[in-house]
């Protein structure tokens, strides 16, 4: 076929097949996630909004990285705090593009191994440059994301010719590149830059998509140049490591691509080692089987107590030396978990102002409502005000009930209209509530043997964020 041909079917199948907004949607993301500079709690609220995706990060971050964290990884917020925000943007980028092929063509071995390749490559490309200092790591992990689109797209839409391409290589010394010129009319470097044009991707990116040759003797003496390359040797590394499993080869690659892009051998070994861990646990996070750290949304939550004093292990465990910022979002979030909270936040008091505004929250639809979730610190008869004086947290069982629902402030009805029971745990500082953790679960009531001994537990999850904000100000005391 001509090359006017080969686009207007691909794009044509690409729009009947694979809902192409969903895929541009995940483009877009990438690179409003490669510009932006994220805490924790905005990274962890990224990912919780999706429940699918925050247990998919989990399990990858735990299959690959928790023997060198001491314990398993259980929450977003600790991936995060242990991985850092880059490692676990590359994971949600890379899941987020696995996802939107897996629903093109479910169950084919070439697409499964496509994606892999693309997800090891971008952990090989994420741990060379980390090991190495390298600023624009994120930078360098989306360019070789996007370097395997041409690949992705052929195999997804043009599954027969990708065989014959495959079959071409395996029989003739040739490239991908030429046998899909030979097979299809235009070249896979072609098809890139058709890409980057529809998608309207920066230079940067668009010069990375494009296959290349490398050898020992090239020079890289641009930023684009050295992006390109990196995104190419990590593709052969990965394409290796995926089709093998040989370490050794997938390391001798590296090694003789390391003087040409600035590293070391130490940095190719570590790349090596963390992207053969990924690489086994790709297939084991896309299992249905449910593990002791997941719980699926809408099911009634088992050793509650358990969870909880879980939680307030890894938030001790990971506490130390952490920022307010950092150590909230563990605090909610092994509320959320424990509990199964459809919808949480936390608010926290403005002195100057006298009002405490929603800050962090997790749930569908949080991220929209925060900026409404606010109320004044001085006392009026309502339920935010109780739980704000009180000694220990708030479960109010039915909101539809008529004295409670008198009880329900305006601006919580009018953002929140829906939930059945709610829990109030108020953080308290000689003797003034400085913040608030809400949860609800929709319109379910709250899980049956909830008692004192599991509302004692939240407490002392809500007394480390205390402890955080007076290591964080230690001199200064709440006063009125």
């Amino acid at each position: 076929m001509s090359k006017s041909d080969f686009f207007e079917t691909l794009w044509a199948r690409m729009a009947q097949q694979g809902d192409f907004p969903t895929l541009q949607y995940c483009v877009d993301n990438i690179f409003k996630t490669l510009n932006a500079d994220l805490t924790v709690g905005e990274m962890a609220t990224s990912v919780l909004s999706d429940f699918s995706l925050s247990q998919k990060v989990i399990r990858l971050a735990n299959s690959a990285m928790y023997r060198s964290f001491g314990g398993e990884v259980t929450t977003v917020s600790r991936a995060i705090l242990v991985l850092g925000v880059e490692a676990i943007s590359h994971l949600t980028l890379g899941i987020q593009l696995l996802d939107y092929f897996h629903g093109v063509a479910p169950n084919r071995p070439q697409a499964t191994r496509a994606l892999q390749r693309a997800l090891v490559a971008g952990e090989i490309t994420r741990a060379l440059s980390q090991a190495r200092g390298i600023n624009e790591g994120e930078e360098a992990v989306v360019c070789t994301l996007m370097h395997h689109m041409s690949r992705l797209l052929i195999v997804f839409y043009f599954p027969e010719e990708w065989e014959r391409v495959e079959a071409m290589c395996a029989a003739h010394p040739m490239t991908e590149n030429e046998a899909c010129q030979e097979v299809l009319g235009v070249s896979m470097v072609e098809i890139a830059e058709a890409a980057a044009r529809k998608w309207r991707l920066p230079g940067l990116i668009a010069h990375a998509m494009k296959p290349r040759a490398l050898s020992t003797d090239t020079v890289l003496e641009t930023h684009a140049d050295w992006l390109a390359a990196i995104a190419q040797v990590s593709a052969q590394a990965a394409a290796t490591m995926v089709r093998d499993g040989n370490q050794a080869s997938v390391e001798a690659l590296l090694l003789s691509h390391a003087k040409v892009l600035g590293l070391d051998a130490s940095d190719v070994s570590v790349a090596v080692r963390q992207a053969e861990v990924l690489n086994a646990s790709i297939v084991e996070s896309e299992s249905p089987a449910q593990d002791a750290t997941t719980l699926a949304h809408g099911a009634r939550p088992d050793n509650v107590l358990e969870r909880l004093r879980q939680g307030i292990a890894e938030v001790q465990r990971e506490g130390a030396g952490r920022t307010v910022s950092q150590l909230a979002p563990m605090v909610l979030e092994s509320s959320m978990r424990a509990l199964d909270f459809s919808r949480c936040f936390l608010m926290m008091l403005n002195p100057s102002t006298r009002h405490f505004h929603a800050r962090l929250g997790f749930g569908e639809g949080m991220r929209e409502r925060l900026s409404a979730l606010s109320f004044e610190e001085g006392f009026v008869p309502d339920v935010f005000h109780f739980a704000a004086l009180a000694s220990k947290p708030l479960l109010v069982e039915d909101t539809t009930d008529a004295e409670v629902a008198r009880r329900l402030p305006r601006w919580y009805r009018d953002a929140i209209p829906d939930a059945r029971s709610i829990l109030l745990a108020p953080v308290r500082i000689r003797n003034r509530c400085i913040a608030m953790v809400y949860g609800d679960w929709g319109t379910a009531r709250a899980p049956a043997g909830l008692g004192e001994a599991e509302l004692e537990t939240v407490d002392e999850l809500m007394r480390e964020i205390a402890a955080g904000v007076l290591r964080a100000a230690p001199a200064q005391s709440p006063s009125r």
